[in-house]
């Protein structure tokens, strides 16, 4: 019973006590073993150690020890039930668990993946739908702005206001000149055909005795030049007389074709159509005077004598200004 007691108490001898003990018999290092089985010192120093656990797993440990048995002349089955009963059950647990554990990363990585994928995806369908929309909404304010660049509000006699265009305004102003130019040429006519009608040829006896009465009734030159001082002084008169009170007078430049409105302050319209470049229009009416621009930058204004900066009220191309105001 004692014996046995002894035996029982007697510690095994494992694995890497034997492979140690034989290789130092064996007058081998551990770089020469681990030359011989392709293995690191390390892996080999484990093996030595009954460090299993360091090694990539118990199969490999298990081929491991029966590849150094065999090289140190030692019974390579004997060793590998050593090792099964050293380590127990855990070899079959320890390898079903590492299969497992690769199964759960490719996993895994599978799915980040296919996430990465879709988020990446989402965000360029946001940004190009983001981008479709800013391009549709800046598409209507361009129209918009053109249209109403095209557009002139004209204001009537009976303060209405009324929208047109400025092709619209441009064919108006062209049809009022062709029938001004029509009406002159038919008044041309008549006062021409008037004077060829009433005109006769007097006889040389007639000639003769109206030339002598005309010679009679001559006056001398200092008479003549009388009348023609007293034009002149008149004019220069009517050329200083100033404003009567509440009244204005504009004077328009224009250096660019432009459509223009004048209207005096009870809204009666003095002067409206299409002035070409280089053309001036001057007129006087009640105070204030309203003026619309279709082309602002085209022209430059006078008022009773100074410039006019409207600037401030120019709108895109258009302009309303208060004269006298």
């Amino acid at each position: 019973m004692s014996d046995t007691a002894k035996a029982t108490e007697t510690p095994m001898h494992t694995v890497g006590d034997s492979l140690r003990d034989a290789r130092a018999a064996a007058n081998l290092s551990v770089s020469e073993v681990a030359s011989k089985l392709n293995l690191t010192i390390s892996a080999v120093e484990s093996l030595e150690a009954n460090q299993f656990e360091r090694l990539p797993g118990n199969t490999f440990a298990r081929g491991y020890i029966r590849s150094y048995a065999k090289i140190l002349g030692l019974d390579a089955d004997q060793l590998a039930r050593t090792f099964d009963q050293q380590v127990g059950s855990s070899a079959a647990q320890g390898a079903v668990h590492s299969i497992d554990r690769v199964g759960e990363v490719r996993s895994v990585s599978r799915g980040m993946l296919q996430f990465s994928a879709f988020v990446i995806l989402l965000i360029i369908l946001t940004a190009a739908y983001y981008a479709w929309q800013t391009f549709m909404v800046e598409q209507p304010e361009i129209g918009n702005k053109t249209a109403v660049f095209e557009r002139v509000e004209v204001e009537r006699a009976d303060g209405s206001v009324h929208v047109q265009t400025l092709d619209e305004l441009e064919d108006q102003a062209v049809a009022f000149a062709l029938e001004a130019n029509s009406a002159a040429e038919v008044l041309t006519l008549e006062v021409e055909s008037g004077n060829d009608t009433d005109v006769e040829q007097p006889s040389a006896s007639a000639t003769d005795s109206e030339t002598t009465d005309a010679d009679a009734r001559l006056p001398d030159q200092g008479a003549l030049a009388e009348p023609d001082s007293a034009t002149s002084q008149s004019q220069t008169a009517a050329e200083s007389v100033t404003l009567a009170p509440g009244m204005g007078n504009a004077e328009l430049s224009f250096v660019h074709d432009c459509w223009v409105r004048v209207a005096d302050a009870d809204g009666k319209e003095i002067s409206s159509g299409l002035k070409r470049a280089g053309e001036q229009l001057n007129i006087t009416g009640k105070a204030p005077l309203d003026v619309h621009l279709g082309y602002a930058k085209g022209v430059s204004i006078l008022y009773n004598g100074e410039p006019v900066d409207f600037s401030a009220a120019v709108r895109g191309e258009t302009a309303r200004i208060k004269l006298g105001q």
